[in-house]
């Protein structure tokens, strides 16, 4: 099986590397963040740039789109900001920012000194803290559900942030997500992608073609499909099938190390960003899958 190319390639979007990505829920739109904290927002139909914005001082780590169509940016400066119509609404400094979520209608984000910090998703007023023996590695939410990816472990909390389960991680939870159902998370490892029964905690470690560390995945919509990236010696793209983690498609390699990666919310695009400080375009539908289509458990 051959590598493909993407079929769009925005380059030298983000003078060092671009660090973060994200689709509007919408699929109108999708948002870039850079190492150097500067944020633009690209039609996702034309791939032009729609707007261009500056608010943070270092690299941009997570953003994270809101249904009102603003979206809350946060980067190692402990920055936290929420932006509507391209301008700053509000903003918070704290510890740097690993992590955001959407949780329970609220914004939710990780900081590396191990603080979980819960906000208002309209005027970012903080509203509850949860304080944890170590930096916040990843966050990912699912109903009623959120969990925390820390060095050591994965905390599953409920809605008033109680601890329901806690599940073992020999290494770091690279880019901790729940699929869409909710039944399993993934994340990734050195050479291997991590699975996790939701119910049960057992983990399956699933070896992968990566050469180095697993920097990113994402499911797809539907759940069919999982696409990892990787970063250090490696940066390609695989795409797998998640009935039996086989391999059905290969991209091919970003041209330094790779940093994010995400899905469009109709599943038909792959949006790809890298230390080459290009977002790069993959789209999905032009063959069909071979796939059967049932999400299994991670026994």
């Amino acid at each position: 099986m051959t590598a493909e190319r993407p079929d769009h390639v925005l380059a030298e979007i983000h003078e060092f590397g671009t660090t973060a990505l994200a689709y509007t829920t919408d699929g109108q739109r999708f948002i870039s963040g850079g190492f150097l904290g500067d944020i633009r927002v690209w039609d996702a139909v034309t791939r032009t740039p729609r707007a261009e914005m500056q608010g943070h001082r270092r690299a941009v780590r997570a953003l994270l789109p809101l249904p009102s169509g603003d979206f809350v940016s946060g980067s190692d400066d402990g920055r936290l900001i929420l932006w509507h119509n391209g301008r700053i609404q509000a903003q918070h400094d704290g510890a740097a920012v690993t992590a955001l979520a959407l949780f329970q209608g609220q914004v939710v984000s990780g900081h590396a000194d191990g603080r979980v910090l819960i906000w208002s998703q309209n005027t970012l007023d903080p509203l509850r803290e949860l304080a944890l023996d170590t930096g916040v590695v990843a966050l990912s939410a699912h109903g009623a559900y959120l969990a925390v990816g820390l060095e050591d472990r994965i905390l599953v909390l409920d809605a008033i942030l109680t601890p329901r389960q806690t599940l073992a991680t020999p290494h770091a939870p690279h880019d901790l997500q729940f699929s869409p159902d909710g039944r399993m998370l993934a994340a990734g490892s050195w050479f291997r992608l991590s699975v996790w029964d939701v119910v049960s905690g057992s983990r399956r470690s699933i070896p992968t073609e990566h050469n180095g560390l697993l920097t990113s995945l994402a499911f797809s919509p539907d759940g069919r499909h999982l696409a990892t990236l990787g970063r250090h010696t490696d940066s390609a793209i695989r795409v797998l099938d998640t009935t039996n983690f086989s391999m059905v498609k290969r991209y091919q390699a970003h041209a330094l190390c790779g940093a994010v990666i995400r899905f469009s919310p109709d599943g038909r695009t792959l949006a790809s960003g890298s230390d080459d400080e290009s977002v790069r375009l993959h789209r999905l539908d032009k063959a069909p899958y071979s796939s059967s289509g049932a999400m299994p458990s991670a026994h």
